[in-house]
């Protein structure tokens, strides 16, 4: 990988900061990058096409702006070439496979021309890729946007989801044939996932896995995976797939689970950059849900820094530009509570918070609602109205103190005003 500019620690493009319609907050791991990015002198660029909404949030973090096209890999990488980037990047699905996509094109060191093609931000290519190099896999089949199904493609109950989706939106359980039509309508009456990023219209029926759901989080540098810890979390009931909680150690889950990470990222040619890789423990090892090639959002990141006693952001800079990496410290557990939305209705009282950051063991409480919002119900993580992130030896013991504290905090809704 080349050596970035010594005199400037490096540039670093980042294509946009948030997922589609999302509030900039300054915990967001976008905003980690950039102040990592600062931290390492680098200087930094954004492309994004809504500059108004981020300047007066990150502004000072900012060097270059420039107004893109950013659902269009062809125009990120037109308005970038030139620039003489180290890396080009993007930690907010679906930015992510844009800018990797962008980067390829521009033939950055930093990029992973070896991911199946056209597969950037489609489940259902890393399925394939899998299946032709024999990894533990689940079964799978696609649903075209107007295919008319007769029959269950796989045996109940299954998982549907966009073969392009976030967020957990649009992703259900369906036990009947009549589930997964209503499943598979309700996507194909979706016209956008905001900020005009526009659905693919295929699905992805998967097979259920039966297990905990688990994930590891690092980085590839240079095909060498650099895994910091692991995830487990808690969902909402059936059919919906909402993260409720969600903690971190560098502690091992299960024996496996790091080398299938390497292995599915070997088969994907995923050589340089952060992961998010998601699978279910199944009675016969470890099988992948998804891999999210970005640095873990939702305040995870967080987490990882609290346990690890280490910037997760600054690590994958310092990857990516070619620096020795911080050296990690297992420091215990860090987990995110979460509070979704209560009712549909305009929120009419939030209360708590402060009870909630004196508790025992919270390192924070971000809220993204405020009084007067109206909040209507998705089954998705978007649901999710606030978060308490605490710490404790374990994850279990830091759950409990997140639990407690978010038990503090409560979200009143009333009729649409």
């Amino acid at each position: 990988m080349a050596a970035p500019d010594r005199r400037t620690g490096g540039r670093v493009g980042f294509v946009e900061l948030l997922p589609p319609g999302v509030r900039p907050t300054p915990g967001a791991n976008g905003v980690a990058g950039l102040r990592a990015a600062r931290a390492l002198h680098c200087e930094t660029v954004v492309v994004t096409a809504h500059r108004d909404r981020l300047e007066p949030v990150v502004g000072e973090l900012v060097d270059t702006w420039i107004d893109c096209d950013t659902t269009s890999a062809d125009s990120v990488a037109d308005a970038v070439a030139g620039r003489r980037l180290d890396a080009l990047i993007s930690w907010a699905d679906p930015f992510a496979g844009i800018a990797q996509q962008a980067a390829t094109r521009l033939r950055l060191d930093t990029a992973n021309p070896d991911w199946p093609t056209n597969g950037w931000n489609d489940k259902a290519a890393v399925r394939a890729r899998l299946d032709d190099h024999g990894l533990n896999n689940a079964r799978w089949s696609v649903i075209a946007p107007h295919h008319d199904l007769a029959a269950m493609p796989l045996p109940a109950p299954a998982v549907v989801k966009p073969v392009d989706g976030f967020s957990s939106l649009d992703t259900v359980r369906a036990a009947t044939l009549a589930e997964l039509w209503q499943a598979v309508a309700a996507h194909r009456r979706r016209t956008g996932y905001g900020d005009a990023v526009t659905p693919a219209g295929r699905l992805i029926c998967e097979q259920e896995l039966q297990g905990p759901l688990v994930s590891a989080e690092g980085m590839a540098v240079d095909g060498r995976l650099e895994i910091w810890g692991h995830t487990d979390r808690t969902l909402s009931p059936p059919p919906h797939y909402v993260e409720t909680s969600v903690a971190f150690s560098a502690e091992p889950l299960h024996p496996d689970l790091d080398d299938y990470a390497a292995a599915v990222c070997k088969a994907l040619g995923y050589r340089n950059g952060p992961f998010h890789f998601e699978a279910v423990l199944t009675d016969t090892g470890p099988v992948l849900v998804e891999i999210n090639t970005r640095l873990v959002g939702a305040g995870i990141h967080r987490a990882i820094d609290l346990a690890t006693g280490a910037s997760c952001a600054e690590q994958v800079l310092r990857g990516y530009l070619g620096l020795p990496l911080l050296p990690p410290r297992a420091d215990g557990a860090a987990c995110l509570a979460h509070l979704t939305i209560p009712a549909d209705g305009r929120v009419e009282a939030v209360e708590g918070i402060d009870a909630a950051r004196t508790s025992p063991g919270v390192h924070d409480v971000v809220c993204s609602t405020a009084v007067g919002d109206t909040v209507t119900t998705t089954g998705s993580n978007t649901d999710r109205l606030c978060y308490v992130l605490a710490t404790g030896e374990t994850r279990h013991e830091a759950r409990l103190a997140a639990r407690n504290a978010a038990g503090k905090i409560g979200i009143t809704t009333g009729p649409y005003a």
